[in-house]
């Protein structure tokens, strides 16, 4: 499959199919899904990327694996605290943003909530965030979503 295009830079499933590849960083990210509903966070003005949506996650620290750093960041983001074994790698996704040019990881997880409605989870938000929702797949594509989140949604690595 060739790179994936979208505003302001490219991803593919294969390094070798972008030139050069040269991460600097790791970001871990989860697809959590509850009854079919996917939880989404808006991030502040304040941030990279700023009044888009997201899902939760972020940089891994130093020492720490993509699944601790998703579990972390999930917690830090929204209260809620997943499960090692319920937490699963979906695909490590290789991007390339072209300005400023930077090369970073992005491993996708995917959560399958236990309660079966998404009202049944409190979710406490961080600084970083100011609202979430829990939508359906066609809602959240016609969000303002970061730069590459409607491309990766459409890309069915989180079918549901």
């Amino acid at each position: 499959m060739k790179p994936v295009l979208f505003k302001g830079g490219l991803f593919a499933f294969d390094p070798l199919l972008i030139a050069h590849f040269n991460p600097v960083k790791s970001v871990a990210t989860c697809h959590i899904v509850c009854n079919r509903k996917i939880l989404l966070l808006k991030r502040n003005n304040c941030t990279t990327a700023n009044n888009t949506w997201c899902m939760p996650g972020g940089k891994l620290e130093q020492n720490e694996t993509p699944l601790q750093a998703v579990i972390r960041e999930t917690e830090e983001e929204t209260g809620i605290l997943l499960l090692p074994k319920e937490t699963h790698l979906v695909q490590t996704i290789y991007v390339r943003m072209l300005t400023p040019k930077q090369d970073y990881l992005l491993h996708l997880f995917k959560a399958v909530l236990r309660r079966y409605q998404p009202y049944d989870y409190e979710i406490v938000l961080n600084q970083e965030h100011t609202d979430y929702l829990w939508v359906d797949l066609e809602e959240a594509k016609q969000l303002n979503l970061i730069p590459g989140g409607k491309e990766i949604l459409e890309s069915n690595l989180l079918r549901y």
